[in-house]
């Protein structure tokens, strides 16, 4: 629930710091004087957007924080998985700066809490501080135990410890998905439409691959010819890896064939073909210099040089006219047809033509899953089949109970208007179950909100026949049935007992305080008979301060609440008359 909340430069208010009990909270005030601060700081804790209009005019940034106690084992594990649970001192100071009685109610809060705010043990229970800031640029920083995260996290975190209840609540009710919604969380159908979600999930993935992959057969079936033509195309030409490389290299050896037997003819004319030849001449030279090396005997290396040049030349000599009568015959011609078809087949393919070779796998891979298809479909039908019959069956069980539960709430919310000075009222939750539209995430059931205000009338939509006053004692009590039984451990009314006045707003008062038996209820109202209802009542007031607008909030003690009782009943004008019409009020409904 939530403990304390400070707010600083937020519209109006400069500086606000409020603490917070268990029990009824009413938030009153003059029109204008901004009643809905609480409600809009809770709201930006809860991560809605925002802009630079929120900040105080004259000031940088406006700042934000709550402290909540909650006995959420969901929100611990959550925290705990994120880092986020507290161990800093910002808890610790809060808590230090109140006062003792506060101290002590704190202390004693758990063990007075009813077994419907979702109390695992008594023992167990946690503080967490949201804290939000929003600069005069817009800029917006978010913390949850003084530890920034995004704002989708506090979007995540804060549904566990508020829920805000708006003036929009009777035209929502209208809207035949918010009527089933309302209907199942009444029932705390949750976990039953879980199941049948994921059943459906689990049937719409199946339906979905059935269909694409029948879509693959089918165009597979197209394609099949025209892949084993393909097929064929590359087996003839019998690549394997470093062919085409070894096309290229043949066709440019093909190209300079007759330059190539010409320059090793003749170098082996120049070695080999007459008297003259090198080799002969070296030799003859070798001799001469032999002849008359005694003479110089430096001569003797120069001749086991030439000796050494004589041998690598027979050498040489004797590996071209190898080469040159071994040389292989290229048909320039075969070799160009065969690199064209393979740059053929590399457009055709759109792959390079020295990775031609490969493309025969990826033709092998499509004709096996065109021909593996078959029998995936038929296994996956026999798939699709079950898991429909699993959705079927776990939509007929949530029927069943959104059957059961129409009874009950039409019953809970047939008394509860009554209460509201609506005696002749009736309220009936239609369930139709539909098997003939395809499967739903939500189940096979429409529901529908009937009602006739009168004796005699016939059952009718709600949205054709309810008046505004009757919607919106039936949406306030369809808020109040269903945050019983599903809530979180603080809920926010922000004036959704427009349009309601004398004895139906003790009424509707009376039904807040009963609902606040099991959580804590704030709710912000322009109403005297709610008000006197309240165990805490916070005064909201406008003046102004060196010419600036500003806007305070205040806890009211005795005296000053019966004075606020009377100004809402009286006006702004209080008379001893009014006082004591308040203070009746409140004697008669604490």
């Amino acid at each position: 629930m939530l403990l304390h909340l400070n707010v600083q430069n937020l519209a109006l208010s400069d500086k606000t710091e409020v603490e917070f009990y268990k029990g009824l909270i009413c938030i009153t005030g003059e029109t204008g004087a901004g009643k809905s601060l609480i409600i809009d700081a809770l709201t930006l804790l809860s991560g809605s957007k925002t802009d630079a209009h929120i900040v105080r005019e004259g000031t940088d940034k406006c700042t934000i924080s709550a402290l909540f106690s909650s006995s959420n084992r969901d929100l611990f594990y959550l925290l705990k998985e994120k880092d986020l649970l507290d161990d800093d001192d910002d808890i610790k100071k809060i808590e230090d700066n109140l006062d003792k009685k506060y101290k002590d109610y704190l202390q004693n809060t758990k063990d007075n809490l009813s077994d419907n705010t979702k109390l695992d043990s008594n023992d167990f229970k946690f503080n967490i501080l949201l804290s939000r800031s929003v600069t005069k640029d817009g800029k917006s920083k978010a913390y949850v135990n003084s530890k920034s995260v995004t704002i989708s996290m506090l979007k995540e975190i804060a549904p566990y410890l508020i829920s805000i209840h708006g003036q929009h609540a009777s035209i929502k009710l209208l809207d035949e998905k918010n009527q089933l919604e309302s209907l199942d969380a009444f029932a705390t159908l949750q976990s039953y439409v879980q199941d049948v979600n994921d059943a459906f999930n689990s049937y719409n993935e199946k339906r979905q691959l059935l269909t694409k992959l029948s879509q693959e057969q089918k165009e597979g079936a197209l394609t099949f010819k025209k892949l084993r033509l393909e097929k064929e195309e590359l087996k003839r030409l019998n690549l394997k890896e470093g062919d085409y490389e070894e096309l290229e290299r043949l066709f440019d050896k093909g190209t300079h064939q007759n330059r190539l037997n010409d320059a090793i003819a003749s170098t082996i004319s120049l070695l080999d073909d007459n008297e003259d030849n090198v080799i002969n001449l070296i030799s003859r030279q070798i001799s001469d210099l032999t002849s008359v090396q005694v003479f110089e005997r430096k001569l003797k290396t120069v001749i086991e040089s030439m000796n050494e040049a004589l041998l690598c030349l027979d050498d040489a000599k004797e590996e071209l006219t190898s080469i040159y009568h071994n040389m292989e015959f290229i048909d320039t011609h075969e070799v160009e047809n065969k690199m064209a078809k393979c740059h053929e087949l590399s457009r055709k393919f759109m792959v390079s033509p020295s990775l031609l070779y490969q493309h025969e796998d990826v033709l092998n891979a499509k004709i096996a899953r065109f021909l593996s298809l078959k029998d995936e479909i038929e296994e996956l039908k026999v798939q699709v089949i079950e898991k429909r019959e699993e959705y079927e069956d776990k939509a007929l069980i949530l029927s069943k109970k959104r059957a059961e539960a129409a009874l009950k709430m039409s019953e809970s919310v047939s008394d509860k208007i009554h209460s509201l000075a609506m005696n002749d009222a009736k309220f009936l939750v239609d369930v139709i179950r539909d098997d003939t539209c395809k499967p739903r995430a939500f189940g096979r059931d429409n529901v529908k909100f009937l009602f006739a205000g009168n004796l005699g009338q016939s059952l009718h939509d709600l949205g054709a026949v309810a008046s505004g006053g009757e919607l919106s004692r039936i949406a306030l009590t369809i808020e109040v049935l269903t945050s019983s039984i599903n809530s979180t451990e603080t809920i926010i009314f922000d004036e959704v007992d427009t349009g309601i006045s004398g004895r139906t707003a003790s009424a509707v008062g009376a039904l807040l305080k009963e609902l606040s038996k099991n959580v804590q209820v704030i709710t912000v109202t322009h109403l005297p008979q709610v008000a006197a209802f309240a165990n805490l009542h916070f005064l909201v007031a406008k003046f102004n301060d060196n010419n600036k607008v500003s806007s305070t909030i205040t806890s009211l003690d005795e005296d000053s609440r019966i004075d606020e009782i009377a100004r809402m009943m009286g006006g702004n004008v209080v008379t001893s008359d009014t006082k004591k019409s308040a203070l009746q009020l409140l004697q008669g409904q604490l």
